[in-house]
């Protein structure tokens, strides 16, 4: 669940606001997903944390070629990264597009994350965060980041309709 991760009053406040919206939809009614980023000089890193089975009914919806469960784990992982470059994307300085990196990923009972790297040649001063993942499987997808740096903690929701941002450093 996304409560462990919740330091800020304003994204607990969303997720409480998010639940009570959701009663009464169905069994998992709430699409809500929350990430970390820390930025450095010329790095994003952080973690995204996600719901096992809507990342894989996400996947299956926008691949259409291979089933899924017939992937093996090898294809299985091209085609998460391929998914989170086409879905999870950053800007540096208004200008430059820069290369995502899954450093490390794993799964529990419920849920599976991946921790990503963004690396810049030159010194962060804004970043321009597109988060588009889940919402092609479910448009009522939210999506929250946020990202702490030398300037303090910025969050975002991101919503199919509002789904990029500039963070400021």
């Amino acid at each position: 669940m996304c409560f462990p991760y919740l330091r800020s009053a304003g994204i607990a406040g969303l997720c409480v606001v998010m639940c009570l919206v959701s009663v009464g939809i169905g069994a998992h009614g709430l699409h809500l997903r929350i990430g970390r980023g820390d930025a450095t000089a010329t790095t994003l890193t952080g973690k995204l944390v996600f719901n096992k089975l809507d990342f894989i009914e996400a996947l299956d919806q926008w691949i259409n070629e291979t089933p899924i469960y017939e992937l093996t784990p090898e294809a299985f992982e091209k085609l998460t990264l391929r998914y989170m470059k086409r879905h999870f994307k950053v800007e540096a300085n208004g200008k430059t597009d820069l290369k995502l990196e899954i450093t490390e990923a794993g799964q529990g009972n419920e849920t599976m994350w991946m921790q990503f790297r963004f690396q810049s040649p030159d010194t962060l001063r804004q970043i321009k965060v597109e988060n588009r993942v889940l919402f092609g499987a479910f448009p009522d997808q939210g999506n929250v980041l946020e990202v702490t740096s030398t300037a303090g903690k910025q969050s975002h929701l991101f919503r199919a309709n509002a789904a990029t941002v500039v963070y400021e450093f």
